[in-house]
């Protein structure tokens, strides 16, 4: 089972990752989360427990070629002025099990997407989360943050 810590102070040189103690040299981490939609795919309530895809890989540098799951296991991302942790320690890794918290809030049940695309060979960095708000008696909202 992996333990991922990935930080960033918000440039190359400050970015690391390892997995169970040991620094893992990446040329790539990439985390897509969809979940939280309607019949007819639009964001809804429910997050998580509402069904979804996750994709979740590394590819080192050693081998750029080969991607290589993260689950089952804990991925810690820490961004500058945000974090997300996503857990699925399910030995099958079933979509259900998937936990996820950003800034210590846990918001499993209203993620509707996450895009985590890390990949130094193409020198791309992006990352964003979107939310699924209800309110009681008003409409309900979708909020997407950018993350980096």
């Amino acid at each position: 089972m992996n333990t991922m810590i990935f930080k960033t102070g918000g440039d190359w040189d400050s970015t690391t990752l390892f997995n169970n103690g040991e620094e893992v040299l990446a040329s790539q981490l990439f985390i897509e989360i969809h979940a939280g939609r309607d019949g007819w795919g639009d964001p809804d309530r429910g997050g998580i427990y509402a069904g979804g895809t996750i994709n979740a890989i590394l590819r080192t540098q050693d081998d750029p070629d080969t991607a290589q799951g993260i689950f089952p296991g804990r991925i810690e991302l820490d961004f500058p002025g945000h974090s997300i942790i996503i857990d699925n320690t399910h030995p099958y890794f079933d979509f259900e099990f998937t936990r996820v918290t950003y800034n210590n809030i846990d918001v499993t049940g209203n993620i509707v997407d996450l895009l985590v695309n890390i990949d130094a060979d193409n020198n791309v960095v992006e990352a964003n989360i979107t939310l699924y708000k209800p309110h009681w008696l008003t409409s309900d909202e979708v909020a997407t943050y950018n993350i980096i």
